[in-house]
């Protein structure tokens, strides 16, 4: 029947949107890199490898896929465009399943704080939302921090 599936680009129908609201992987349950790779590894033995990234750009990305991440007022697809633009190309595959709709968060009441500094081409941080706690997992990919995974903790206040 026509009009019975959203559809998506180029008029592909999209994809369910009934996954989780916090994947930390892909569907296979493997890792969320898209190569195969470990993130913040490089496997192609290129002659020069691109420089690490400063241990500052890291909290701004995460605060940028926080920002992103909490916008359950935003269509699906205009909701992944922001946080896909943080993310590495696997993760942000993965998050293409998630319903903005059931994210429970809809700002941003803090910084991040690093729960794991950036050390070793990883970091993780965590932001706190007026929902609970958005933990953000980044990796040095490439020359520039990336996400590439995240889970949410709500507060037990609410």
């Amino acid at each position: 029947m026509v009009g019975c599936a959203p559809i998506g680009e180029a008029g592909v129908p999209a994809p369910e949107r009934s996954g989780p609201v916090y994947p930390t992987g892909d569907a296979d349950g493997g890792s969320p890199s898209s190569a195969g790779e470990q993130p913040g590894r490089d496997d192609h033995h290129h002659d020069q490898s691109p420089a690490a990234p400063p241990p500052a750009q890291a909290t701004f990305v995460a605060a940028a896929f926080a920002a992103a991440w909490a916008r359950p007022d935003l269509p699906p697809q205009v909701w992944w465009r922001g946080v896909a633009a943080t993310c590495d190309e696997g993760f942000a595959r993965v998050l293409r399943t998630v319903d903005p709709a059931q994210v429970p968060a809809t700002q941003v009441t803090g910084r991040p704080v690093a729960k794991q500094a950036p050390k070793g081409g990883t970091a993780v941080y965590e932001v706190a939302t007026d929902a609970g706690t958005l933990s953000v997992t980044l990796a040095g990919v490439d020359g520039r921090w990336v996400v590439t995974g995240n889970d949410f903790a709500p507060s037990v206040s609410r």
